[in-house]
């Protein structure tokens, strides 16, 4: 019942990770307008999860209370301290909970939410970004105004915090196509 800001592509991709992977919870940052955060639920509650789904957006709208109403968490504040170096203890007591946690990266500094969550992840866990392509190249010959015209996020962005967390790439060609990034830890 919400718009969804994401590539036709993403929810085939989404599925198959949700259905391989069968995580605890998914923490969000970046509700929007919110069809992508139902899409998750929808899948969690068809896939039989009850995953808990923490979605953060610092814009209030006036349809997140039925979206709390549905079971799901959404929250309208800012979770990021004054030098934006790291999140609110709630936040980071949310991820470390046992099981696999996927962090979605999908508000307004990409870069650095990847770069904050990417130390706060476990072992198993997933993070990903949204409006990614491998380099401005790729984005401009293989994206821009054929998947995605928005390109907020590369590999080279990411690359230092890649390294220092130990991160994998998961299936990059499948999430590529959906204009997110995955990494597993």
């Amino acid at each position: 019942g919400h718009t969804a800001q994401q590539s036709h592509n993403a929810y085939q991709v989404f599925y198959d990770l949700i259905s391989e992977v069968k995580p605890k919870r998914i923490l969000e940052i970046g509700t929007a307008l919110g069809g992508f955060t139902e899409f998750l639920k929808i899948l969690s509650d068809e896939l039989n999860l009850n995953i808990n789904i923490l979605s953060y957006d610092i814009t209030e709208r006036p349809w997140y209370n039925q979206m709390v109403e549905k079971g799901i968490d959404v929250r309208v504040e800012n979770i990021f301290n004054e030098d934006w170096t790291n999140v609110k203890q709630d936040v980071i007591d949310f991820i470390q909970q046992e099981g696999v946690t996927i962090v979605l990266c999908d508000g307004g500094w990409k870069i650095g939410e990847f770069k904050i969550f990417s130390k706060l992840i476990k072992d198993g866990d997933y993070i990903l970004a949204h409006d990614y392509s491998y380099d401005k190249v790729t984005y401009e010959n293989e994206i821009k105004n054929k998947i995605w015209n928005w390109c907020e996020i590369t590999e080279s962005d990411i690359e230092s915090s890649v390294k220092e967390n130990n991160l994998k790439s998961y299936q990059p060609d499948k999430f590529s196509k959906a204009v997110w990034v995955c990494k597993v830890k």
